[in-house]
């Protein structure tokens, strides 16, 4: 698994443990920057932490100073605070299009929300007239006093579909 500088800095305390602790489940990568912004935040390594960076160190063959000092200078930095200041406008196009991507989400939100409005609205005007129409159809039909048709299609439609759209509303 394998995790940015962005996930990691955003990333608790807790969690940046947890990269430690799981190290075989993480890239080389992820996990010497957990440790990195472990170190830069300032907290304390307990016993079990400092075994399991011994471990991942083991591993890889070289001591965490020596896989850290390697991965910076790839990277043609000197260490994680230069790394992570020289990422600045990666993170920070990358919080514009989180912003940008929330906007288009409540734009969408505000066009469904709309358009589910503007269909309750039919729903009522087009129920009221499937019912007032089977409504007057079958009191015309009855009242000529010969039988005639009566409408309860019309009317249950009207009635159901006209309630919906006040629910809706």
């Amino acid at each position: 698994m394998n995790k940015t500088l962005l996930e990691i800095s955003q990333t608790k305390n807790g969690g940046l443990s947890e990269v430690v602790v799981n190290w075989k489940n993480y890239t080389k990568e992820t996990v010497i920057l957990a440790i990195s912004e472990l170190r830069k935040r300032g907290i304390p390594f307990n016993d079990q932490l400092e075994n399991l960076i011994a471990e991942f160190s083991e591993s890889h063959q070289k001591s965490i100073s020596e896989l850290e000092q390697e991965f910076f200078q790839n990277n043609g930095v000197a260490d994680y605070a230069e790394y992570s200041s020289s990422k600045i406008n990666v993170l920070e196009k990358s919080d514009e299009e989180r912003i940008d991507y929330e906007r288009l989400l409540q734009l969408r939100a505000s066009l469904i929300q709309q358009h589910e409005q503007k269909q309750a609205n039919n729903d009522v005007l087009y129920g009221a007239l499937w019912f007032f129409g089977g409504l007057i159809v079958t009191i015309a039909s009855v009242a000529s006093g010969k039988g005639g048709v009566i409408a309860y299609g019309a009317v249950i439609f009207g009635g159901i579909q006209f309630f919906r759209g006040l629910t809706k509303s």
